[in-house]
């Protein structure tokens, strides 16, 4: 429902967002959603999830924009917004607001009538405020971002990827070995080169016994990890063999800090 349309006081309300470059626009939604409830709790998106979503990294760090939001004095609780919890069924779940807030941007996006019924059989009402067109992250990073590299043959921007680099775990411009040569370490790969986030020195597999190339890249076994002062991190790019793969590397003697 469009605020305008109702004079309900809550008691938990909830607001999500990505919060990146904070602006009026933001401090007008959770202001707005303060003044309709008595305990506010905002949840701040991955870095993850808006580079997913937008094909674009986000210019501030999930931990700094957790801090810009948490010193708001109309927020009692932040939060993170992880993917699941971009179901709105399942963040109540979680939190057991009341209202959830949104900006009316989202009004008539695909899925949000369906999660406003869900949430009325849950007992919450989904409450839409007016969206402030004058500002947007977007448009800041228009403003303020220098235009993307035109070089020939480099990605633009992200395509969908199906799984995320755990960018909140690495330093831009660290030295990394990507271990796997699956789809997983296809989309690592294509990720950080398209985004110039890292470098990329080599691709390492369990089952690569001699020195080979992947993309562009040396393959490599994997005990030539044993010596880690060529590299800064292995990156374990497997869903289902994570753990034995972790443990192999911490048997060959390689520091936790080293392994992601």
């Amino acid at each position: 429902m469009l605020a305008s349309e109702t004079t309900k006081h809550y008691g938990i309300g909830y607001v999500s967002g990505s919060f990146d470059m904070f602006h009026i626009g933001h401090l007008n939604i959770i202001r707005r959603a303060k003044e309709r409830c008595d305990f506010l709790v905002a949840g701040v998106l991955t870095d993850e999830l808006i580079a997913s979503g937008k094909k674009r990294w986000p210019v501030i760090p999930l931990k700094e924009r957790m801090a810009i939001v948490e010193a708001l004095r109309y927020v009692d609780r932040v939060d993170v917004t992880t993917p699941e919890l971009i179901s709105k069924p399942a963040a109540w779940e979680k939190y057991r607001f009341d209202a959830m807030f949104s900006g009316d941007d989202w009004l008539g996006q695909p899925g949000w009538f369906a999660d406003e019924r869900e949430l009325n059989k849950l007992g919450a009402d989904l409450v839409y405020f007016p969206y402030t067109k004058e500002v947007s992250t977007s448009k800041l990073q228009e403003m303020t971002l220098p235009p993307p590299k035109t070089d020939a043959g480099r990605a633009q921007k992200l395509q969908p990827f199906t799984h995320l680099f755990p960018f909140d775990k690495v330093k831009k411009g660290e030295k990394i070995v990507i271990y796997g040569t699956g789809r997983v370490a296809e989309q690592y790969y294509s990720q950080i080169d398209s985004l110039n986030f890292c470098e990329t020195v080599a691709f390492t597999d369990t089952y690569c016994k001699e020195p080979g190339g992947f993309f562009d890249k040396p393959l490599l076994p994997p005990e030539r990890l044993s010596d880690p002062g060529w590299y800064s991190r292995i990156i374990v790019a497997s869903t289902v063999y994570f753990d034995g793969i972790v443990g192999k590397l911490r048997v060959m003697g390689i520091p936790a800090d080293k392994i992601v």
